[in-house]
C-alpha cells in the first residue's frame, strides 16, 4: 500500500459528501410535502375573512338592578372559526371560545346570547354582553378581533357606552 496514494485519494470524500447533501435535500423536500399533505399549513395559507359586524347598545334589569348591554352582531360575511375570534374591552378578552364571559371579566352574557364555540360564527349570530361588575363607560371600546396566529384583522370596534 502506498501512503501517498491514500493521502491524495479523494473519491470516498466526495461520494460522502454527495450522498450527505442529497438526503439532506431528501429529508428538507419531505418535510415540506408532509406538512401541506397533512393540511398543518391549511390555516397558515387562508386569506384573513371578512365580515361585518353591528354592535347596538341597550340596558336590561337582572334582579332589579339595570345594567348596560352591548349586542355584537355578525351581519354578513365569511363565517368564522370560534378558536380564531375573540372579543376584547380595553385590551382585555372577555369572549373567546374558550373563555366565555363570566365573573373573572366582569362581563355576563344576557339572555343566552352567545356565539357558537365548536360550529362556525355566521350571518345573524349575536353576542350579549351585559355589566356585571365592569362599568361600560365612554373612554372603553369592545373589538372583535380575529386572530390565527399569523394573521390578525380587527373586524369590528365600538364605543362601550
Amino acid at each position: 500500500m502506498q501512503l501517498r496514494a491514500l493521502i491524495t485519494d479523494e473519491d470516498a470524500i466526495s461520494s460522502t459528501i454527495g450522498v450527505v447533501l442529497m438526503v439532506a435535500v431528501t429529508v428538507i423536500l419531505a418535510a415540506a410535502v408532509g406538512t401541506f399533505a397533512l393540511g398543518l399549513a391549511e390555516e397558515s395559507t387562508k386569506e384573513t375573512p371578512s365580515a361585518s359586524i353591528e354592535t347596538e347598545r341597550g340596558v336590561t334589569t337582572v334582579a332589579g338592578t339595570t345594567h348596560q348591554t352591548m349586542d355584537i352582531t355578525i351581519i354578513g360575511g365569511d363565517a368564522l372559526k370560534p378558536k380564531f375570534v375573540t372579543v376584547k374591552l380595553d385590551g382585555s378578552v372577555v369572549w373567546n371560545s374558550d373563555e366565555q364571559a363570566g365573573a373573572t371579566t366582569g362581563i355576563a352574557i344576557y339572555n343566552s346570547k352567545t356565539w357558537p364555540t365548536s360550529s362556525k360564527i355566521e350571518s345573524g349570530d349575536t353576542l350579549g354582553l351585559r355589566e356585571d361588575g365592569t362599568t361600560f363607560t365612554s373612554d372603553k371600546t369592545f373589538q372583535v378581533v380575529w386572530n390565527n396566529g399569523q394573521k390578525s384583522q380587527v373586524l369590528g370596534s365600538a364605543a362601550a357606552n
